[in-house]
């Protein structure tokens, strides 16, 4: 632990430096072929890169200073720099968080999780499957894995302290990261689930792919994403099994968290209906012409009316992540502004020339580049500017090989928002995780590695196989 704090400092002490380093090194690289803005755009996110890797300020800060570099370095026009920050994707997921505000103070989000552990019942087994039940209802529901974690994350430590064992047990490994493990996997699935899904779908549309709709990302997300999920449990049953069967006093606990919350609340029930009416819209937004982000803002409009609404602005100033808007939007514009000025091009065949990918079949080369975008993570801390990072390259080296965008871009994205599962300090769930001191650092490699290898498998097969069936591409 002591180590990974060092390193952590490490990275925010120098990254600066190494920003504008790599910056320096970037603009005295010979660029045959690319124009002054597309050497410049390089440049800049040579230094963006650094900057989203090391974070010596925050990300959202980084985001935002996308748009003066640009414009000072002549990059793109102050237009064009704020292009991004206009990006549909930004808005549907606060309009998603605002509504998971909503299902957070009237407690529905938690009367659920109770509801499906009382179905599923109380044997070991049968509760670490409810927590992965409760993890893909949630998806729908709630757009980051933070808030998701934070509902179950107390639930889980009450079971695992009525299984009276002392220090680590293989059940509170095996419970904990069934929690957090499938909390991500199944948020590939849903648009709204994780900040890289909406933040892919742009970047597709921008390099002329099609745009897709939260019905098409389910058709096309959800079945690799559940089939990765329940691997990832059935996997967690091996790898760490329980040294009881049964929990004692678990199935009293479930009882008395649901007998104290009552029957359901007018509050509740408006917010119910309120998100199936956005749930409808979604599915049916392409028939009726309603897009998913305007479905979305209506919901979460309505949520402050009189009458129907259960939240105030003042809560929902607390609960929404406004950053997302500035990350998103920065992200955006930095890929805008390679792809644009041809810069992601020429990046993108420089690296699929010099590695020898051309050699290569087209289901060689997805899954060598599923591979190397899953071992990223070991770099990144969060997922939102890993997926602005790489996002533009995956593009450009589908380009290069002669294939759609999204061939590559909609497996990269997946990847990068749904299998953050190497190390503890991924995300921020997994260091809510690791901070129980219920789990070790090496729990996290020696499961996230063989999910992920099976991850890129599957995602790899899917774009070859599964996806052209639908004709994504």
């Amino acid at each position: 632990m002591a180590e990974n704090i060092k390193t952590l400092s490490f990275k925010k002490r120098w990254g600066i430096p190494l920003a504008i380093l790599a910056m320096a090194i970037t603009y005295t690289f010979p660029m045959a072929g690319l124009s002054m803005e597309g050497k410049h755009a390089l440049v800049l996110f040579a230094g963006v890169f650094i900057l989203f890797l090391s974070e010596p300020i925050p990300i959202v800060v980084s985001s935002l200073l996308i748009v003066p570099a640009a414009v000072l370095l002549k990059v793109c026009s102050l237009k064009m720099a704020l292009s991004g920050f206009s990006s549909s994707s930004s808005y549907l997921l606060v309009g998603a968080f605002i509504m998971a505000v909503a299902l957070t103070k009237t407690r529905l989000a938690e009367r659920i999780t109770f509801l499906i552990l009382k179905v599923t019942g109380s044997s070991v087994r049968n509760l670490t499957l409810g927590v992965t039940i409760a993890n893909i209802v949630l998806a729908f529901f709630i757009p980051s894995s933070t808030p998701r974690v934070a509902i179950l994350l107390p639930i889980c430590l009450n079971l695992i302290a009525l299984f009276k064992e002392e220090g680590r047990t293989k059940f509170a490994v095996n419970l904990l990261l069934t929690m957090s493990f499938t909390n991500s996997t199944i948020s590939g699935g849903i648009l709204t689930a994780n900040l890289p899904n909406p933040i892919t779908v742009e970047f597709i549309h921008n390099a002329g792919g099609p745009m897709i709709s939260y019905l098409d990302f389910l058709i096309v997300g959800f079945p690799p994403a559940l089939l990765m999920t329940f691997i990832t449990w059935i996997y967690l049953q091996f790898a760490y099994p329980p040294e009881q069967s049964h929990i004692p006093g678990g199935e009293q606990l479930i009882k008395d968290s649901l007998d104290g919350m009552g029957k359901m609340s007018a509050a509740e029930w408006k917010t119910l209906w309120i998100f199936l009416g956005v749930v409808f819209l979604w599915v049916t937004g392409d028939w009726i012409g309603v897009d998913s982000t305007t479905a979305c803002m209506l919901g979460a409009c309505l949520l402050f009316f009189p009458k129907i609404g259960v939240i105030n602005w003042s809560e929902a100033n607390k609960g929404v992540s406004w950053q997302v808007l500035f990350i998103c939007g920065g992200g955006v514009s930095m890929g805008a502004i390679l792809m644009k000025t041809g810069a992601a091009e020429w990046i993108s065949m420089l690296i699929f020339n010099h590695l020898g990918l051309s050699t290569l079949s087209t289901i060689a080369l997805l899954i060598v580049v599923l591979i190397v975008v899953q071992y990223m993570h070991i770099f990144f801390v969060g997922t939102t500017a890993m997926a602005a990072a790489m996002l533009p390259v995956l593009i450009g080296i589908a380009h290069a090989a002669g294939l759609p965008p999204a061939m590559l871009a909609l497996p990269g994205g997946m990847i990068i928002g749904a299998y953050p599962l190497l190390m503890f300090y991924n995300t921020i769930p997994g260091v809510l995780v690791f901070g129980t001191g219920k789990v070790a650092i090496n729990d996290y490699p020696r499961v996230g590695i063989v999910l992920c290898a099976i991850a890129c498998l599957i995602y790899a097969l899917c774009a070859l196989y599964y996806w052209p069936m639908l004709g994504v591409f």
